[in-house]
This record gives structure tokens, sequence and C-alpha cells, in this order.
């Protein structure tokens, strides 16, 4: 018999045990998780192999709920989920092949059961199915993924980061900055990691952090907003000017610069509405000293020249209107 041949008998077989674990057998459903769980990849690859030619539709409702719950319908999963790192990778093992199809029959019984589940009673289960439908492409898991976010659980909260950057969809954001806000290690970098990830999608969720009481949150959103790069939102960044906490400021003027010239009348604006007390006048110099053009500094220079001297406080503002009149009329340029 050749390899092929042999392989196929050995994935018949093991199929064949699948199907007992389904009608309830529990020995061979503890032989195919404690499959899963070996530290041997090719064991594991042997027992997902098995799953996809396994054509019962029953057994993506099972690996569903042994992912969310640990047990095999009535009955706990084997012995290996006491030592953590076979339980997770199980976990793993079951993530793989419930987002993966490999046969034409799967995907839509997979499909089926997965958006069944989002209306489980059990919590765990909802969260299981939507973060699988979202890592799958699925935008009807969004809902679902926001109650995941709430749920306290890391271990899910940190796979629905994962989902909803996959997702790559505006109404990610909000439950990303959830996270972000609720978030600590880990959970926090994931967090801001996938929403960074968004891009441009992220922009009302940045908007948004940028009014929030943390200044981290805050640092974040200005920081979040610059890589977008859009000059429209210099207004609003200019604000982070005057912001109370330091590395907000800082971030709000590194963003201002990096926009470079078009950011300069949000700047200058802020300059001739508001009193200049110490922290802005810092603030105010790093945005516009950091803006990299060479004529457009020529222009700042006297603005800038002021903001260093002892008379700062009278001579910018007035400077900045002046400056502010030249943009508007077009000598700026």
């Amino acid at each position: 018999m050749t390899d092929a041949g042999k392989t196929t008998v050995h994935h018949s077989i093991e199929s064949e045990a699948l199907g007992r674990a389904l009608d309830g057998d529990t020995q061979a459903a503890d032989k195919f998780l404690k499959y899963l769980s070996s530290a041997n990849p090719h064991l594991c690859q042997i027992m997902q192999e098995a799953i996809h030619n396994l054509d019962d539709g029953r057994i993506w409702q099972y690996l569903l709920r042994s992912l969310a719950l640990h047990r095999w319908n009535d009955h706990v999963d084997c012995d290996r989920r006491s030592d953590p790192s076979a339980s997770e990778r199980i976990d793993q093992s079951l993530i793989e092949v419930l987002i993966k199809d490999e046969t034409e029959w799967e995907k839509p019984l997979k499909e089926a059961a997965l958006t069944q589940a989002l209306e489980d009673p059990e919590p765990l289960v909802r969260y299981a199915s939507s973060c699988i439908l979202g890592l799958r492409g699925d935008l009807r898991a969004i809902p679902a993924l926001a109650e995941t976010v709430e749920c306290g659980k890391e271990e899910w909260q940190l796979r629905a980061v994962k989902a909803l950057a996959a997702l790559k969809d505006e109404l990610c954001g909000p439950p990303l900055l959830k996270l972000l806000i609720i978030g600590r290690g880990e959970l926090h970098r994931e967090a801001g990691w996938a929403l960074r990830s968004l891009g441009k999608l992220a922009k009302s969720t940045w908007l948004e952090g940028l009014d929030h009481p943390d200044s981290h949150i805050r640092w974040h959103a200005a920081r979040g907003l610059g890589e977008i790069g859009e000059a429209g939102y210099a207004k609003i960044l200019a604000k982070g000017l005057r912001d109370k906490n330091f590395v907000v400021r800082w971030a709000s003027a590194d963003v201002l610069a990096h926009l470079g010239a078009e950011a300069v009348p949000a700047t200058i604006t802020m300059l001739t509405h508001h009193e200049l007390d110490e922290q802005f006048r810092q603030a105010a110099y790093h945005a516009l000293n950091g803006i990299t053009s060479h004529r457009v500094k020529e222009h700042l220079k006297p603005l800038l020249d002021a903001l260093r001297g002892p008379s700062a406080s009278v001579e910018a503002p007035m400077l900045a209107q002046r400056l502010l009149e030249e943009w508007e009329t077009g000598e700026f340029a």
C-alpha cells in the first residue's frame, strides 16, 4: 500500500472514532482530545485532518462547546485539560479547524452551527462562536464580540481582539477602545495594536478617545490620529496642545509637526485664542519648530523667536494673528 493510501486509511479510522465520540463514546472522545493536546504536531495534524474528513454536521457544535466549556457534551474533557499547556494546544487546534474550511460540505454546516451559537443561552458558547466567526471574516459576529469584550474574562477578550482586528470594520473600533481602556498588560497592548491596524477605519474611535478622562487614552488617540495622517483633524488635535498632561501635549505637538504646513493654521489659531501659559508655550513651539519644510519655517521664524523670548505671552499672539491673516489671504504661500 502506498504512503498516500496508508494516510487515507488512517484518517478514515480516526474519522470513525470521531463518529463514535459524537454518539457518546467517551473513550473515543478522550483519545481524540489527547491527540489534539499532543506536543507532536504530526499527531495533532492527523486528528485535524480527520475532523475535516468527517461528513457529520454535529461535529462543529461539539467542537465549539469543547472550546467554550471544556466539555464533550455532558462529559468533562480528557485529563489533559489539567495541564495548561496541553489544554492550550487543544483549544488552538479547535480554533484552527473551526476557522479553516477544507471540504465542500463543511462550510455551510459550520457556519450554521456558529451563527446559531450566537444565540446560545450559555455566555461562553456565545463568546466562542463570536470569536470564531470574527476570525472567519463574518461581520455578524461584531455585536457578540462587543458582548465578549464586556465579559471580564481575559482569555476571551484577547481572542475577541484578534477577531475584531481581522474583521477590519469601522464598527470594530468602539469595542477595541473599550478594551484599551479597561485592559492591562497584554490585553492593553493587543487592543492598541488592533485599533492601529484598522487605519482610517478607526478615525471616529480615536476622535472619541481624545475626550477620555484618562490621559493615557488621550495619548493613544492623538498618536492614532497622527498615524492616519489626515490634516483635516489638525484643528481638534491642536486642542491637545493645552492638555493638562505633559505626554498628551507632546504627542499632539509631534502629530501636528508631522502633518506639516497644513497643520500650521490650527496651531497658530490656538495661539490667538488662548492665554499663553508656560506649558502651552512649550507645546506650541514644539509643534511649529518640528515642521521640516524650510520654506514654512522661514515664515514662522519671527513667531518661533517670539515663543522663545521673554515677552512671549504678549508678542506671540500678535504675530500669530498676523500669520493667520497672511495664511487666509494666501500671502503665506
